[in-house]
């Protein structure tokens, strides 16, 4: 085993969005009208509150409300934002938003909830709908005062710069550094009851976050240092979450914060992937990453010796230094959390192997990976998914 000290080139151009300020402990999400008064500079008037619908039925949005009624201000709820954000629901959401003449846009829920957040902030200061600011919308385009709450330990919805949206039955993003929100909040009381399946599935959501940002070719300085911290926090943590440690789950809540503070640097082959599975079955996002993530692995192993040497120890927590063995760890922990690993597993028809892999190349194409992702390499490494072949998902690039 040999020790590294990669880090991405000091002298590229590069840029790192984060929010300005991040409350954190138990409780913080009770205590929003400073944070809205002075980090927001909104005084009272109404407040646009979109929310998860199984958080609100947990009875974790109400004291949310209540203290923000409480302080002077006026809430206009809506929930109904369901697993993806749709472009036909934020938009209702957004007119309703609009009528009500809202000043500020409070999100509080998983990456569904806090997509739509940052979608309808944009649609009260912008005219059209969803589907009209697909894409990249820099620069200068104005979003309302945004305030973003996470109420799973996955997305890191609430510090970066994409919003996911589904348009026509196809996942698209909107890239918008105002969707980065002044303030987030990380309250672990709201993720406390979350279901083991549920802290399964985001946690790997944002391990593929940190690994696939440290891939990819705008990796900076400060998303790679996100990216490891996170790698540490959730390997060490997320197993033991999803077995009910409630301090493993609160760590994991930050390990999947500063995984999105690392996507500043854009996922790669990972999250084409994910979205490939889920167009083939519909499934939760984190499963279909972490279904992908071990291949994603697998076929950018190409990557520079130094960093390929640092992800493998941070993956297998130092034990080490291989990527093939790295891959075996990750595939493995997402098979001991209860999560698919082979097409069967995730109820995916095998024979459709091919069509996804052009599926794949053609709709998710990412620049920014660091291996071509050509259609025979990717028919290859999604054949390999069906019994969960890692040594063939190696072969693609080898």
């Amino acid at each position: 085993m040999t020790s590294t000290n990669w880090w991405p080139s000091s002298t590229q151009p590069s840029t790192f969005l984060a929010p300005h300020l991040v409350a954190g402990g138990a409780g913080s999400a009770r205590n929003l009208a400073p944070l809205l008064r002075n980090e927001l500079h909104i005084d009272g008037g109404k407040v646009f509150l979109a929310i998860d619908d199984a958080v609100d039925a947990a009875g974790l949005i109400s004291p949310i409300a209540d203290s923000l009624k409480s302080s002077g201000f006026e809430v206009v709820q809506r929930g109904g934002f369901g697993a993806e954000p749709v472009d036909e629901i934020v938009d209702a959401a957004a007119a309703e938003a609009r009528s009500q003449d809202v000043t500020a846009v409070i999100g509080v829920g998983g990456g569904s909830v806090l997509d739509s957040a940052k979608l309808i902030a944009l649609l009260l200061r912008n005219e059209g709908g969803s589907a009209d600011w697909v894409g990249a919308v820099e620069p200068g385009t104005e979003v309302a005062p945004l305030l973003l709450i996470p109420t799973t330990c996955g997305t890191g919805s609430e510090t970066t710069n994409i919003a996911m949206v589904t348009v026509a039955g196809n996942k698209r993003s909107s890239v918008c550094s105002g969707f980065v929100p002044p303030v987030a909040v990380l309250d672990p009381e709201l993720i406390a009851s979350l279901p083991p399946k549920v802290i399964a599935a985001t946690g790997m959501d944002a391990l593929a976050h940190a690994v696939e940002s440290l891939m990819s070719t705008q990796a900076s300085m400060l998303s790679a240092h996100a990216s490891f911290h996170a790698m540490e926090l959730l390997i060490g943590n997320l197993e033991r979450a999803v077995a009910g440690d409630k301090e493993a789950l609160a760590y994991t809540l930050w390990g999947a914060h500063l995984g999105g503070q690392s996507l500043n640097a854009g996922v790669v082959l990972g999250h084409s992937m994910a979205y490939s599975f889920a167009h083939a079955t519909p499934m939760p996002h984190g499963v279909s990453c972490a279904l992908a993530l071990p291949y994603c692995i697998a076929f950018n192993q190409n990557i520079d010796s130094r960093l390929a040497e640092r992800i493998a120890l941070a993956l297998t927590a130092g034990k080490s230094d291989s990527l093939r063995e790295a891959a075996q760890e990750v595939q493995d922990l997402a098979r001991r959390i209860g999560l698919p690993t082979t097409y069967a597993e995730a109820r995916i028809d095998p024979s459709r192997s091919d069509e996804l892999a052009a599926y794949c190349a053609a709709q998710y194409p990412r620049p920014t990976n660091p291996e071509g992702m050509d259609a025979e390499r990717l028919q290859i490494l999604f054949s390999a998914v069906e019994t969960g072949d890692l040594d063939l998902a190696f072969s693609a690039t080898a």
